[in-house]
């Protein structure tokens, strides 16, 4: 019930904050990261041409950095120093360091890691949605974000890559999430199978 209350007024202030025209994609993420530990389902579709691909599971962010994510074949999780991949068919982790540039961008935005030359511009959507669009001046790809300010969340991520290949995730609401052994959980120590670590 605390959690609850203190979510709500979070709901609130972050609403406040995003009618003001200084509202910044940095402040959001921060802002929504300052939730964690939580945990969210996600529904990812990925679409080129007459191809798509569709995936639904559970995100869970412990912190800036430190998250775990079931993916089609695979399970990425960061402790937010190192990066491991879990390859579900052969049950082999592979341990690296953690480079941002090397991951899925929907991944980096999520914790606030915008690619270098990025641009960014704010504007309001509908049902109390606040947009954040993206824009690299290469142009490699663009996208957009949506911040749902009664909750506090971000709801939505769309990227579009260079071939028109679309990444377009939905992201449910964060729920409250504790794991007693949060650092094993992180570096997928309940998995079976090899590990090989690079770093």
């Amino acid at each position: 019930m605390t959690r609850r209350i203190v979510l709500l007024a979070f709901g609130l202030l972050t609403a406040s904050w995003a009618q003001e025209s200084g509202a910044s994609f940095e402040e959001a993420v921060d802002a929504f990261l300052a939730q964690a530990p939580v945990k969210m389902g996600y529904h990812y579709t990925l679409t080129q041409g007459d191809f798509q691909q569709e995936a639904t599971g559970v995100i869970y962010l412990a912190a800036r950095g430190v998250f775990r994510l079931d993916l089609w074949d695979k399970i990425y999780s960061s402790d937010g120093t190192s990066l491991y991949l879990h390859d579900k068919n052969t049950h082999q982790t592979v341990i690296d360091s953690l480079q941002w540039a090397a991951m899925n961008l929907w991944v980096r935005l999520l914790h606030g890691e915008l690619p270098p030359l990025t641009d960014v511009t704010v504007a309001p959507g509908k049902d109390g949605m606040v947009r954040f669009r993206f824009h690299h001046q290469q142009p490699n790809w663009s996208g957009e974000m949506q911040l749902d300010t009664l909750s506090g969340s971000l709801r939505e991520i769309r990227i579009i890559e260079e071939g028109d290949l679309e990444h377009h995730i939905r992201l449910g609401l964060p729920e409250s999430w504790t794991e007693p052994h949060r650092d094993a959980f992180m570096q997928l120590r309940d998995l079976p199978g090899s590990r090989l670590d690079l770093r």
